[in-house]
């Protein structure tokens, strides 16, 4: 393996091991031309990469746990620049929400969430880093009454709420017509949220970390971070993954967001140990989109299966019309748990 002489050699790492399972069992695929979208776009833009040279990206087989992965592919320091400032916000994290809040459509995962809680009893949720992608929006329509008109009021209230926090830059005048318009919009969403209110029986966490490869800090619409908002909306609690807290989940889910990190066996092996169940969904394209360093397969769970890790493919029994190559799963640590779950 090794990196074109025509490429700034600084921005890249050649990958030699599997970024899952950390084998050494690489198989070289062919050179595929690269299918280009607005983040691909944006980083052969900005960092000034010529698009023959981006191809010259190879795409490899893990032998083992059959991951594709990218190699070379971008050093942490420029990945972060891409998920921060190239491409820092997650643009289906907050289509989802915009669809939501406008025409009150929930993220398509089918009928998962209907079969999830006819099967699970759940106490204590938790999802890994997009707070936009799961299955928040389904318990926010279950603890509220589904009204468009309730969600845009709220919705409109809260961001001029979170936005009328940002001071910096004000005169003293300014800073207190601030702080009281924060004081009435506080009151207000209690309010709306109050007359809305239904019931409201499942914790929400959003547990969070900083990896390199996944939109944080700079993942804003309005001036507004979607973590700060989500907390907002959903009533739920923000934790960082390296907390002490002894909690435990019912379930855990991580939707689209296990192939945005560089440790990506770690968070897995993290949900099963402080879930009873765990909900994936990830990309398996063999061509992995350039702004990916690694896709999963449907091979992956052959692989699971041999160190012991239970899981049911869901792909085709939450009858999701796909758009893109996506495989579903649940898995846990207990087959005795795995085979409890009717989905007929």
């Amino acid at each position: 393996m090794y990196l074109d002489t025509n490429f700034n050699k600084k921005n890249f790492t050649t990958y030699t091991r599997c970024t899952f399972c950390n084998s050494k069992k690489l198989k070289k695929k062919p050179y595929l031309k690269i299918k280009e979208n607005f983040y691909t776009k944006a980083i052969i833009s900005d960092l000034f990469i010529k698009k023959k040279e981006f191809e010259k990206l190879a795409t490899y087989e893990c032998q083992k746990c059959f991951l594709i992965q990218v190699s070379p592919w971008f050093n942490k320091k420029i990945t972060r620049k891409i998920y921060s400032n190239i491409y820092g916000q997650h643009n289906k994290n907050w289509n989802n929400y915009l669809s939501f809040i406008k025409n009150g459509n929930l993220p398509n995962h089918g009928k998962l969430f209907d079969l999830i809680i006819k099967n699970i009893h759940i106490k204590n949720y938790g999802e890994y880093n997009s707070p936009f992608m799961g299955l928040f929006f389904n318990y926010f329509s279950k603890e509220y009454k589904c009204n468009l008109k309730f969600y845009k009021s709220l919705s409109l209230n809260l961001i001029d709420y979170l936005s009328s926090r940002q001071l910096a830059g004000k005169s003293k005048n300014e800073i207190k017509k601030a702080e009281t318009t924060s004081k009435k919009l506080i009151k207000k969403i209690k309010l709306i949220k109050r007359k809305n209110f239904l019931k409201s029986l499942t914790n929400k966490y959003l547990l969070t970390d900083n990896s390199e490869m996944c939109w944080g800090q700079n993942d804003n619409y309005k001036s507004v971070n979607s973590r700060s908002l989500a907390s907002e909306l959903f009533d739920l609690e923000i934790i960082d993954l390296n907390h002490k807290e002894k909690i435990k989940f019912d379930l855990f889910s991580i939707f689209l967001t296990l192939d945005h990190t560089f440790e990506p066996k770690k968070i897995l092996d993290y949900a099963l140990t402080k879930s009873n169940y765990v909900i994936v969904q990830c990309h398996t394209s063999k061509t992995v989109t350039k702004q990916h360093q690694f896709s999963f397969s449907y091979k992956f769970l052959n692989y699971l299966s041999s160190i012991n890790i239970y899981h049911k493919d869901l792909t085709k029994i939450i009858n999701k019309k796909f758009s893109s190559n996506e495989l579903y799963f649940i898995c846990s640590k207990k087959n005795s748990l795995i085979k409890k779950l009717k989905f007929n």
